[in-house]
């Protein structure tokens, strides 16, 4: 539900998208295939290893057990050491020809393992497989770094079913072909296959489109690529472990869980039987269970914490197996472990994904799987030696200890983690997160103004220390804090004296560029005169501005910059990209995935041109009309005092030409926490149609796009649910919007503001009682928590904003959501020292 702001609307918007659907399509159906081949025929010889390795002349418990786990650990120690390598490769070739050259890697290896005759050529042909091929690896990371981040976590649940299924699949063929030539001439086949998907694959598949950070990369040469670090990934270091100790458990079981049915079984010809239905059992579930824990994480948004409940029922389904039950009862804690198993892989993938900068997702799945690897590799391998110092059953239970010890590192990330619809560490709600579908529109223009411009200056800003970036900006730390005004200025004081924040020698303009997940933005920093053309477009909540103006005169420090949109000539714009060529100062990655530059412009004859062009333009307020009007109160008091001209003259603005860079514009929400749900739904149902709505969120908000195309709709979220609310009474509308200049009476935030809340519910006009949330998953969440009720709403369209600007009136408070906006805390403007 969000709108770009850009020069020109794209040409064929729906053959594009018609297209982007069929190469989704086919890019799965390839993925798919491939998956299923390599994972069938890397299984079909797991479950059914001790008995193949009997057969090639493996003698005695312990060392068919060794070999078995040696064996089974192979591909997966090579693979640890390999995907991280392909992964960073395939950003920079590719990511499909990761997928080509893993298909080939394994019709190679299966080539090799046909035809091994002893223990050793049975191993180096898995080792062969892999480091030569990985596809499940690289299909992972293709699936990982495509598509949006609403869709992204389906998308690797299919990816994963189709390893469920080779997995199902496998070990009941080789189980049926077992002891004959039949088990080669599989092998064969199964390369065979893996050559005709490679060539398939290399004509078939498209390549995920790159950024918009890699296409300046393209055209810009002389930009040096940058290395972001895995380990700037929210819980990185806990997950790398949990993730081994999980994989460990799990497949540390597989080959002593031979062993162990041959121990419970009364035949013991019936255990190789057993073995293969309780193994197609547990990847029955999983199969099943990757589309909906795909799914599920898309809604929640919280992939942590389903990794750490299926790592916890991971461990529970495997400590029961360790009972010596007959194997008809461990079928339902097969199907346990099974189900929560599917979780595992793509829960950990997409939280992983969701913090990489785009150029760097295929290596950070990679990096991620490689973690799963190790475990996947030391479990068999430990757990062959492990039974010759304990029974069987303890073998079993170590592995449950392993994956409860898995569950327990994710904890800590786990409940530090925030539903992926929200932007963690962004306290004024930074960010764009409900992208239903991106329409196009002309941007808001600047209007030339040579007598009145905007007059913009350098200053000596303060910005955080490279040693305290990672520990600060990336999570959007600043030193003053709206929700403790006693404390803004001890704050400053003490980064200051502890050197987390240094200042500028000479007074400098900043060229700031942010790119990721949430969008891209560029511009220039600079201390904005209050007495420019800045043309404000809605009202304001004087008691937050006065908030704010009482957070500056303590601290005697400005706040964030306001995002300022203007339409340039094209001056600051190219001295802008010539600086994005160049290292900066300051790179960051942030919590929430966005990447943040910055670098100094001191240069006279930059900042010259730089102010004349600005001079001859006006700017409109995207975001900041609380804080300019702060500044301007702040400065009220100065002059007040007889102290004149000053700093407090200026405030800092990010300016940026939105001809060269659009902006986002989202809707702002409204949370009711005093309101009583049932009240709310029979007052609004006297004068509103009420739909109930069922599905996700995503669908809630379709409905809603849908109905506002023609009419005034809202969704009502209650603890009960959510409800559409459209077509308002025409009587109503007309005696509650009485008071409403008639160029505003069809927005929607009108209607709701002046209708809705005014008239139906009578909710007091103060902000204790109105509380504004630019995402929808947030705002319904606070009024869970609160027990009142969440409004979502549309936000303006092209139409609506047009129409205010040329008849001179403002929007209602808080009426739209301009972004991406600007990092607050990378540089900070003080009003002692200017």
């Amino acid at each position: 539900m969000t709108r770009t702001l850009q020069t020109q609307p794209p040409g064929n918007a729906s053959e594009d998208h018609a297209g982007s659907a069929r190469g989704r399509g086919q890019n799965l159906l390839l993925l798919w295939a491939g998956q299923f081949i390599n994972t069938a025929g890397l299984m079909m010889l797991v479950p059914i290893m001790p008995f193949y390795l009997e057969q090639m002349g493996t003698t005695g418990v312990a060392e068919t057990q060794t070999w078995a786990g040696v064996a089974i650990a192979a591909p997966a120690l090579a693979l640890t050491v390999a995907t991280p390598l392909w992964g960073r490769l395939g950003d920079r070739i590719g990511r499909k020809w990761m997928v080509v050259r893993a298909l080939l890697g394994l019709a190679v290896a299966m080539v090799v393992m046909a035809t091994a005759g002893t223990p050793l050529l049975l191993v180096a042909g898995r080792l062969l497989q892999g480091t030569l091929g990985g596809v499940v690896e690289a299909a992972a990371a293709f699936a990982g770094s495509t598509g949006t981040d609403e869709k992204r976590g389906s998308a690797l649940g299919k990816s994963f079913s189709a390893t469920a299924a080779g997995a199902l699949v496998g070990p009941i063929a080789g189980g049926l072909v077992v002891g004959s030539d039949g088990l080669q001439q599989l092998m064969f086949a199964i390369a065979a296959a893996a050559t005709v998907l490679a060539l398939a694959s290399a004509l078939g598949l498209r390549e995920p489109d790159r950024a918009p950070a890699d296409a300046v990369r393209k055209d810009q040469p002389g930009r040096p690529r940058r290395r972001a670090s895995i380990m700037q990934v929210p819980g990185a270091a806990a997950l790398a472990l949990a993730a081994i100790g999980t994989y460990f458990g799990v497949y540390g079981l597989i080959p002593i869980y031979a062993e162990h049915i041959q121990g419970v079984v009364t035949d013991r010809s019936t255990a190789s039987t057993w073995v293969g239905v309780l193994h197609s059992v547990m990847w029955g579930a999983t199969l099943l269970g990757s589309f909906w824990w795909g799914k599920h994480n898309d809604l929640t948004g919280r992939p942590l914490r389903t990794f750490a409940l299926s790592a916890a029922g991971c461990a529970a389904a495997i400590a029961l197996v360790s009972l010596p039950l007959d194997p008809l009862a461990m079928i339902p804690f097969r199907l346990v472990q099974g189900l929560c198993f599917a979780a595992l892989a793509q829960s950990l993938f997409l939280h992983f994904s969701r913090h990489a900068p785009g150029e760097h997702k295929s290596a950070f799945v990679s990096t991620a799987n490689s973690y799963l690897l190790v475990g996947q590799s030391a479990g068999p391998l430990l757990a062959g030696p492990l039974v010759g110092f304990v029974s069987t059953p303890a073998a079993v239970l170590v592995m449950a200890g392993a994956c409860g010890l898995g569950a327990l590192l994710a904890l800590k990330p786990c409940l530090a983690e925030k539903p992926d619809h929200d932007l963690d560490g962004d306290p004024e709600g930074h960010g764009d997160t409900e992208l239903v579908e991106i329409e196009s529109a002309g941007p808001i223009r600047a209007v030339t103004s040579p007598r009145n411009g905007v007059s913009v200056a350098p200053f000596r800003g303060w910005h955080i220390g490279s040693r305290h970036l990672g520990s600060l900006a990336a999570r959007y730390a600043t030193p003053w804090n709206p929700h403790a005004a006693s404390g803004e200025s001890g704050t400053l004081t003490d980064w200051q004296r502890r050197g987390v924040i240094l200042q500028d020698r000479q007074p400098a303009f900043y060229a700031y560029e942010q790119t990721g997940p949430r969008g891209n933005l560029r511009g220039v920093l600079g201390a904005v005169h209050l007495d420019s053309g800045l043309r404000t477009h809605e009202e304001i909540i004087p008691e937050h501005a006065a908030e704010l103006t009482g957070i500056m005169d303590r601290g005697r420090m400005n706040l964030d910059p306001a995002l300022l949109g203007y339409s340039g000539d094209g001056r600051t714009t190219r001295h802008l990209a010539g600086l994005a060529r160049q290292k900066p100062v300051t790179d960051v990655l942030a919590d929430d995935g966005q990447s943040h530059r910055l670098w100094p412009i001191t240069d006279h004859a930059t900042q010259d041109e730089i102010i004349a062009e600005l001079n001859t333009r006006t700017a409109f307020i995207a975001d900041g009309h609380h804080r300019y009007a702060a500044a301007r109160q702040h400065r009220r008091s100065a002059y007040a005092n007889s102290q004149g001209p000053g700093p407090w003259d200026y405030f800092p603005g990010l300016l940026v030409d939105v001809t060269a860079t659009p902006l986002r514009l989202a809707p702002i929400h409204r949370v009711l926490p005093h309101l009583d749900p049932h009240h709310a739904l029979r007052n609004a149902s006297s004068q509103f149609r009420v739909h109930p709505l069922h599905g996700s969120l995503t669908h809630w908000l379709a409905a809603l796009k849908r109905h506002a195309r023609t009419g005034p709709a809202f969704i009502l979220a209650t603890p009960r649910g959510g409800f559409l609310l459209t077509e308002p009474r025409p009587r109503f509308l007309d005696i509650a919007l009485n008071g409403t200049p008639p160029p505003l009476r069809s927005m929607h935030v009108a209607v709701l503001d002046s209708a809705l809340l005014k008239h139906v519910w009578r909710i007091p006009d103060h902000p204790r009682h109105v509380e504004f949330e630019p995402h929808a998953a947030t705002a319904i969440q606070t009024a869970r928590r609160t027990g009142g009720v969440a409004v979502l709403t549309n936000p303006p369209t092209q139409h609506d904003l047009t129409t205010a600007a040329t008849s001179g009136l403002r929007l209602p408070r808080k009426s739209t959501s301009f972004g991406p906006k600007p990092h607050p805390g990378l540089v900070f403007r003080t009003l002692d020292d200017q």
